[in-house]
């Protein structure tokens, strides 16, 4: 008997010395959520009562066929000279955010939230641009722009392409 407690302890002592001497640092885990699908910036135009939510570039919510989308070649409002460009549908049914962009006039103000910061842009610009899968982005002025996008109401063939200047 007085072996099997001789034993016994002889275990735990030698357990606690490996236990104490190992050093192993256990640090909680944190699982991160997948902010894939996280709002980057919202969108908001008072002349024709649109608001909407815009996600990250690389986003499955980024899709024109669900959302309003940022394109890859977009820059952020907050980049010198840089060029925002987003394009949703326009026609009828939940996904036709840009149903009434054909309603937008010159001077009309469009509103980007970004990173808790309001951007407030003035339209300059309205245009039809040939429906080839881009369009034309012009920068010659070297100004922060928006560039909306949608297909041409009544016109398939053609964009309507709004571009808006970034007030400072």
């Amino acid at each position: 008997m007085f072996r099997k407690v001789l034993y016994f302890i002889v275990s735990c002592l030698s357990s606690y010395v490996v236990y104490i001497s190992s050093n192993i640092n256990v640090e909680p885990v944190t699982i991160k959520e997948n902010n894939n699908d996280a709002i980057l910036m919202q969108i908001k135009i008072p002349s024709i009562n649109l608001s909407g939510n815009i996600y990250e570039k690389n986003s499955k919510s980024n899709d024109i066929n669900k959302n309003i989308v940022l394109m890859n070649e977009s820059s952020y409002p907050d980049e010198d000279e840089g060029v925002v460009i987003i394009g949703a549908h326009s026609g009828i049914g939940k996904i036709a955010y840009f149903r009434n962009l054909n309603k937008l006039n010159i001077s009309d103000e469009i509103l980007i939230y970004y990173d808790n910061i309001q951007y407030k842009y003035s339209v300059k610009n309205i245009y039809l641009d040939v429906k080839d899968g881009s369009i034309i982005v012009n920068n010659y002025n070297k100004k922060r722009k928006l560039y909306l996008y949608t297909c041409n109401p009544g016109d398939k063939s053609n964009y309507l392409v709004v571009v808006a200047e970034q007030k400072i």
